[in-house]
């Protein structure tokens, strides 16, 4: 397991002894005492069911409390939302993305 910091974003990165992706995820925490957002929690298929999620989960959590954090918001699919309620937390609302396409005529305006 790799972990590693830039502009406040933790990232996490799990690889198999052969150096092949095994999971991985993110937590962005703004400034200290502010809510820490998870995003990007990944577990290869082939490595699924072996712990490797909440592993991945431990290490962000803790890198979020080192930098002052003690709320998260975990931004989940419904895979996601699985692995979240597994490790305790609960839904307050679902999350919706939106997306802006941007025409090529009005990109330079």
């Amino acid at each position: 397991m790799r972990t590693w910091a830039r502009g406040g974003v933790t990232r996490v990165l799990v690889l198999t002894e052969d150096g092949a992706f095994a999971a991985r995820g993110q937590i962005a925490v703004p400034s200290p005492g502010h809510t820490a957002v998870v995003d990007q929690v990944e577990t290869s298929p082939a490595h699924r069911r072996r712990g490797l999620g909440s592993l991945v989960m431990r290490a962000l959590e803790n890198a979020a409390v080192a930098t002052g954090s003690s709320t998260g918001a975990p931004a989940a699919t419904t895979g996601g939302q699985a692995l979240y309620e597994a490790l305790g937390r609960r839904t307050h609302g679902p999350l919706t993305s939106l997306v802006r396409d941007v025409s090529p005529q009005t990109r330079g305006a």
